[in-house]
């Protein structure tokens, strides 16, 4: 499968496998380790405000971005489920 029909078919993370990842726990897990948006955004290489409308489920978490974002906040990979 090209990399423009996965994108077609999953359309970010925020509705992987029509499941919702859960972006408050995401949000629940970044401020209890003292982790800013701007650090995250940074991570991702897009303003704070950008990765803000991210967060609050106004733009969707791509396939891509999720281990980015996942190592910017200390969470690992294996432990991406605790999300769905």
């Amino acid at each position: 499968m090209d990399k423009k029909s996965y994108s077609v078919i999953n359309k970010g993370v925020n509705n992987l496998n029509d499941k919702r990842f859960n972006l408050q726990k995401l949000k629940y897990e970044r401020l209890s380790r003292n982790i800013s948006q701007r650090e995250v955004g940074e991570a991702l290489g897009i303003s704070t405000n950008a990765y803000s409308r991210k967060e609050a489920g106004t733009t969707n978490v791509t396939i891509e971005e999720l281990p980015i974002i996942l190592e910017a906040i200390g969470i690992e990979m294996k432990d991406v489920a605790e999300f769905y």
